[in-house]
């Protein structure tokens, strides 16, 4: 198992992470069986990596990133608690997605139905009469718009 400690300077909402790779990578063999989702990862005799600087990683065999929530030290044993970033793991298919999106800070569609955002409709009806009338036929002219 080989694991790439990071420095991570960013919110957890940010799919870009700005990460600082931190010394060497750290090899070793999983021992017991431990979550992919959650793992608690036991290192042993990690004196000389920078462990305890690090709060963010990546686990090659996983093929996920991971915050680092915390390190429980007993005596020569590290024991890292760990959660797995869904957005930088998957922030490839993340940004290759296309969506319609309905409510962003900025931009925002007000064709989409939205409870936050309100539109008023005050209709503006008016009636005019055709100069030279009809013979058969009935029309009916509509415009939308403002």
């Amino acid at each position: 198992m080989t694991i790439t400690l990071y420095k991570n300077l960013s919110d957890k909402v940010v799919v870009d992470k700005d990460i600082t790779k931190i010394d060497n990578d750290i090899s070793g063999t999983l021992r017991e069986g431990c979550s992919i989702i959650d793992p608690v990862i036991k290192f042993e005799g990690v004196f000389d990596t920078h462990l305890t600087d690090a709060n963010y990683c990546y686990i090659t065999e996983f093929g996920r990133y991971y915050y680092i929530n915390n390190i429980v030290c007993v005596g020569n044993l590290f024991e890292a608690h760990m959660h797995v970033d869904v957005l930088k793991t998957y922030a490839a298919g993340i940004r290759s997605n296309s969506a319609v999106i309905s409510r962003q800070e900025h931009a925002y569609n007000l064709y989409l139905q939205d409870g936050v955002f309100k539109t008023y409709s005050q209709p503006h009806i008016q009636v005019a009469q055709f100069p030279t009338g009809f013979s058969d036929f009935e029309f009916i002219f509509s415009v939308a718009g403002g």
